[in-house]
């Protein structure tokens, strides 16, 4: 199975969980307090802009609960703004004050480096971590960044 975390369906062949009912929602669940599903059943999780949203605390918590999700050698990949590019964009001048905090308010800010290090701090491996620009099966935004994980396959 396939899931995304998403109020706008982005993956077409993903199930869209979201904390409120939307158009494009097939499961209405909150995944900053947990997705209550059964453990190592989902094959893919696409989690888009999901962690900026939530406090600072709720990080971890929540890319552990998507750990435990995924089944052996299961993927996950994490799609958040891309704050570098999006404050080289105000300072270029190619976004306003205005559209900078209408656009691109968060709870929290993460750089690349940080998701890597927090996806290696609840299990998933740096070596089999990578970052997207392309190839994707969604369509990426020009201020998002990718970053995928891999949980280990159990011998």
């Amino acid at each position: 199975m396939k899931i995304q975390i998403s109020p706008v369906k982005r993956v077409d062949d993903a199930l869209v969980i979201w904390y409120e009912k939307t158009p494009d929602t097939d499961i209405v669940m909150d995944p900053r307090i947990g997705l209550n599903i059964r453990e190592a059943s989902i094959k893919v999780i696409y989690a888009f802009n999901i962690l900026g949203a939530a406090e600072p605390n709720q990080i971890l918590p929540i890319l552990q609960n998507l750990f435990n999700l995924l089944e052996s050698g299961g993927e996950i990949y994490i799609v958040d703004m891309d704050f570098d590019y999006i404050n080289r964009s105000y300072i270029g001048g190619d976004l306003t004050l205005a559209e900078l905090n209408q656009d691109f308010r968060r709870k929290t800010y993460l750089s690349q480096q940080e998701i890597v290090r927090m996806l290696s701090k609840v299990g998933f491996p740096e070596k089999d971590q990578r970052q997207w620009f392309d190839n994707l099966q969604f369509k990426k935004a020009h201020y998002e960044m990718i970053v995928s994980g891999k949980k280990p396959k159990i011998q």
